[in-house]
């Protein structure tokens, strides 16, 4: 988020959506990259790819090298640390994106805030709270961005909020209104718990 880096984090996701297996490795040219990012109308989208598998390799979410005239990319652990990437099942709960993140071209009609926002909810159990002022405390993002996140994501159609009435005694009714989320399908999948 705070690098900015949309176009990164997409291809970070589909590396993670075509590398799922032992090795964890892919290598496509920068084209085959671009097209499934739906950039190829920009003149330099070969470049904009090197550039971005650059920063996630600076990042250590990544390693590559190159194969003759391709960029092999192998999946690092995804806390930055530069460790293997192993598959998180082996470690506790984790969450899939859905491929409609891409067949409905998501990835081109959201901003960072709703990606980021969209990652969070795939985190969560249905009917989840998400405070705009808890942001930054739980998990590092700010109110702004928080907020227009979740209004990118039910302007799209992602994501429907209730409010839900909640026991507050000292709030002049008793009761103040929670605002709680569900993903809509197909983006609403639960998390998946290791055995």
């Amino acid at each position: 988020m705070h690098n900015h880096r949309s176009r990164a984090l997409d291809l970070y996701l589909l590396a993670h959506a075509v590398a799922s297996a032992p090795p964890f490795d892919v290598r496509f040219p920068a084209a085959v990259w671009a097209r499934a990012l739906g950039v190829t109308d920009q003149p330099s989208a070969g470049s904009m790819i090197s550039k971005q598998w650059s920063w996630l390799e600076k990042q250590q979410l990544i390693q590559s090298r190159r194969v003759g005239r391709l960029r092999e990319v192998t999946l690092l652990k995804e806390d930055g640390s530069g460790n293997p990437y192993s598959h998180p099942g082996k470690e506790g709960n984790y969450f899939k994106l859905p491929y409609a993140y891409w067949r409905g071209n998501f990835h081109n009609r959201m901003g960072l805030p709703a990606k980021a926002v969209l990652l969070i909810a795939l985190s969560l159990r249905d009917e989840f709270i998400l405070p705009t002022k808890q942001g930054a405390v739980w998990y590092g993002l700010s109110r702004d961005t928080v907020r227009k996140g979740l209004r990118t994501l039910r302007l799209l159609g992602v994501l429907d909020m209730a409010e839900v009435p909640k026991k507050a005694p000292l709030a002049p009714l008793g009761f103040a209104l929670e605002r709680r989320y569900s993903l809509r399908d197909p983006f609403r999948i639960e998390t998946i718990t290791a055995p």
